[in-house]
């Protein structure tokens, strides 16, 4: 992952704290209290913080050591909120969890790194958890946009940021192959509106 590409990103959202629609979708959806939870890619912490004013156990990682040492200080009282600094493509199993959260994390891995994560989840995931994912699939906007990743045909370099294309059809049936109920799955504008605009994106919730 491009952590000095984040690095950047994150300064800029630093004062973004409302939760993103995504999160707030899966506390509606889901009954969060008492539950353990995993953010794959935290950012400046808002969906983690969400999940655990939602009374959840939270751990959050990503990979920026200037954020991450920062939330944790932040929040270093809070015993039900744990930022780690970690690169969540080389997790190790542990105890399982109740629901892995991956918003706008899964673009920006290859797709051998993405098939270990899901691989890792099914492995650490409890009978009933649940998977969700918020990414940027094959019609988004920019798709094809940017200079392309060799030997990756739908991965491209845009603004020095690698992005790659998910096919929503491909990988829902990887996920049901892999072992994951899909309980819901759209691609479509309006999941994620930014400064005026209105991009597609891929939103997917599986269970176990």
């Amino acid at each position: 992952m491009d952590k000095e590409y984040w690095k950047r990103i994150y300064q800029k959202q630093n004062e973004e704290t409302l939760p993103s629609l995504f999160a707030r979708s899966v506390t509606e959806r889901l009954d969060v209290a008492g539950k353990r939870i995993i953010e794959l890619g935290c950012g400046n912490g808002r969906d983690a913080i969400h999940f655990a004013n939602h009374d959840a156990i939270v751990t959050a990682i990503d990979q920026c050591d200037n954020m991450i040492e920062t939330l944790q200080y932040r929040f270093q009282r809070v015993e039900t909120l744990q930022f780690e600094c970690c690169d969540f493509t080389m997790l190790a199993d542990g105890e399982p969890y109740d629901l892995v959260f991956s918003r706008f994390t899964l673009h920006s891995i290859s797709e051998e790194q993405e098939t270990n994560v899901l691989n890792w989840t099914i492995r650490n995931l409890k009978p009933g958890g649940h998977l969700c994912i918020e990414a940027r699939g094959q019609k988004n906007e920019i798709y094809r946009i940017g200079q392309p990743v060799i030997d990756e045909p739908d991965a491209f370099i845009l603004d020095g940021h690698y992005r790659r294309f998910i096919n929503f059809n491909s990988f829902c049936k990887k996920l049901e192959h892999i072992g994951f109920n899909i309980e819901y799955a759209a691609e479509q504008k309006g999941f994620a509106p930014f400064n005026g605009d209105d991009e597609t994106y891929m939103r997917i919730v599986a269970s176990k």
